[in-house]
C-alpha cells in the first residue's frame, strides 16, 4: 500500500511541476504579446493624430496607479507635444508663417 501512495505522491508532484511550467510559458507568451501590442500602439500614436488622441484619453482614463502614471509620463508628454506641434514650425510661434506668406 505504501508503494502505491508513494507513486501517487510522485505523480502529483510531477503534475504540479508541469502545471507550473505551462503557467510560466503562458505568462511569457502573454508578456510578449503585450510588448508587441504596446509598441504598435505607441508607433501608431506617434504617426496618427486620431490614434494619438485615443491613446492619450485611454491613459488618462485607465491608468490609475501612481507608479504607472510616472512611468508613462514621458510618453504622455511626447504625445501631447506632437499634437500641439502639428503644422507648426519647430521653435516658431506662428508669426514666422505669417511673414513667409507676406
Amino acid at each position: 500500500m505504501k508503494k502505491i501512495e508513494q507513486k501517487i505522491a510522485a505523480l502529483e508532484a510531477q503534475l504540479a511541476r508541469e502545471k507550473s511550467r505551462l503557467s510560466k510559458e503562458k505568462r511569457a507568451i502573454e508578456t510578449g504579446q503585450k510588448v508587441i501590442l504596446g509598441g504598435m500602439l505607441i508607433s501608431m500614436a506617434r504617426k496618427d493624430p486620431q490614434a494619438r488622441a485615443w491613446v492619450i484619453r485611454q491613459i488618462r482614463a485607465q491608468v490609475t496607479r501612481e507608479i504607472d502614471l510616472k512611468r508613462l509620463q514621458p510618453l504622455l508628454e511626447e504625445l501631447e507635444g506632437l499634437g500641439q506641434g502639428q503644422g507648426a514650425i519647430p521653435g516658431g510661434n506662428g508669426a514666422d508663417r505669417a511673414q513667409e506668406g507676406a
